[in-house]
């Protein structure tokens, strides 16, 4: 993991799928992924009754360019991705400098990840299928400014200058509405400790008169053998999205039995409040098992259960998924 570069998730750096790099020359280098899956869906909703869908696509193709000339490098990611929401959707993931400051520390600027979030943000980070809250937890994922990051010794930490935080990629504050005059500040810091990682962030925005927006992230894995075991607490306060306050947390437990093979269980749960609509309470139940064939290619299955309330409304999801990832 180059930490000099950014703070990423502790569980993406013990993940089975492995991404190396095709080099062209010395000065350039490429790799990416191809992720498509199934999946089938029952549905029993209080309102609405039972229902049931049938999906497969390719979920996300992505192109990382990566460029070395020594103290200065940079990359360059371009994303394909079936966006339930928006459709299909080509675009620059990342694109980014970064220069060597020396000492463990660096200066990055343009688009990066966030620092932010216990589960890595691509597919080939993840243990699962689905992620934990399935974007309702409202954890940034992608911003564009300035980072400085550093490391000393089993401290990393990192501070970034931003336009904004919690646009995903989908001007989700304000509906379709661009924020002006917006900026955030997000921070981060994580310690290793044995087999112990802690890490503890946030960040804050101020949307000019769309109101200010933060979450507090907090999560910690322990590594063992063929035990990694995780834990997330999330608190966010949203007033771009009608004074919304949501709580978010995780638990989770992935034991590898072969050099190819690892399960992992998974509960999460968020809650919102917010000016306008009913409580919302949503628990999940994830069970995944992760089958690498090869370096390069694996095949992962889940079943998840989705328990959730809308003010007096239930509704229960059930959902099994077979996804199938290859990364060069």
């Amino acid at each position: 993991m180059k930490k000099t570069i950014a703070i990423t998730s502790a569980l993406a750096a013990a993940s089975s799928l492995a991404t190396a790099e095709i080099k062209i020359n010395e000065f350039l280098s490429f790799e990416g992924f191809v992720d498509m899956s199934y999946s089938h869906t029952d549905t029993d909703n209080d309102s609405t009754g039972k229902d049931s869908d049938n999906s497969f696509s390719i979920d996300q193709v992505e192109i990382d360019w990566l460029f070395n000339f020594g103290k200065v490098t940079a990359q360059v990611d371009l994303e394909y991705e079936d966006n339930a929401d928006q459709g299909n959707t080509t675009e620059v993931e990342q694109a980014f400098v970064s220069y060597d400051l020396g000492n463990g520390a660096a200066l990055t600027m343009g688009r990066y990840e966030s620092m932010l979030g216990l589960e890595a943000k691509e597919p080939t980070g993840l243990y699962q299928f689905s992620t934990a809250y399935d974007g309702a937890a409202y954890l940034p994922q992608y911003g564009q400014g300035v980072k400085y990051t550093g490391q000393s010794g089993d401290l990393s930490y990192g501070v970034s200058l931003q336009d904004e935080s919690f646009d995903n990629g989908s001007d989700r504050l304000g509906g379709n509405v661009d924020v002006d005059g917006s900026y955030s500040i997000e921070a981060a810091v994580a310690l290793t400790s044995g087999n112990f990682t802690y890490s503890l962030g946030g960040a804050f925005e101020d949307a000019d008169d769309q109101g200010d927006n933060s979450i507090i992230n907090a999560h910690v894995v322990y590594v063992s053998g063929a035990w990694t075991l995780g834990a997330e607490y999330n608190v966010a306060d949203i007033e771009s999205d009608n004074n919304a306050e949501v709580d978010s947390w995780l638990v989770m437990a992935n034991y590898a039995y072969s050099d190819c093979c690892s399960v992992t269980g998974r509960i999460s749960s968020v809650e919102r409040e917010d000016d306008v609509a009913a409580d919302q309470e949503a628990l999940k139940y994830t069970l995944a098992h992760n089958y690498a064939l090869s370096d390069n290619l694996a095949i992962i299955t889940e079943v998840s259960l989705v328990e959730s309330e809308d003010g007096s409304i239930d509704e229960d999801e059930l959902t099994g998924a077979v996804e199938v990832l290859f990364s060069f």
